[in-house]
């Protein structure tokens, strides 16, 4: 059983990722979120950092297929792609489905190359991929466990695994 809020963040990721608006989701639709995201990031689409976004977005595309019947097209609609993300969280395999597309964002992210994610660019690379700042400004606080506003790798890891 998935709860409201859940869904609700299911539902915002399937929009972020639905770039097209046309209510389906293809492995297109992941390329151009990768795309979208290096750019924000003022990342070249050669750069090793561009790349490893557009590997873990492929990743979770086709994890995402693999866990549901993906039409003739290769699409899958709102309801199917909730219901991979319910899968692979009760299976235990959403770390594998997440996990390179999250390492690949927090590098994204670390725009200074030190290891962690301050507040200014977790907040600039979440508003450029279709956040609000106040959704960015909430999530940062989420993952900030420590209160020491910078996220590492572990904190991710941590609120994956919840």
């Amino acid at each position: 059983m998935i709860t409201d809020a859940l869904r609700t963040e299911y539902e915002h990721r399937f929009s972020l990722y639905d770039t097209d608006g046309d209510g389906y989701l293809t492995a297109q639709d992941f390329t151009e979120r990768a795309r979208r995201m290096a750019d924000a990031a003022g990342e070249p689409a050669e750069s090793p950092k561009a790349q490893a976004v557009h590997a873990g977005m492929r990743n979770i595309f086709e994890q995402l297929a693999a866990l549901t019947d993906v039409d003739a097209e290769g699409r899958l609609d709102r309801e199917q792609f909730i219901a991979a993300f319910v899968r692979a969280s009760e299976s235990g395999d959403i770390g594998r489905m997440v996990w390179p597309s999250i390492a690949a964002t927090v590098a994204l992210a670390d725009t200074d190359d030190d290891g962690v994610v301050n507040r200014a660019e977790f907040t600039a690379l979440q508003r450029a991929t279709g956040f609000s700042d106040a959704q960015a400004e909430q999530a940062f606080a989420a993952l900030d466990r420590d209160g020491d506003g910078q996220l590492k790798v572990a904190e991710y890891r941590a609120a994956m695994r919840e």
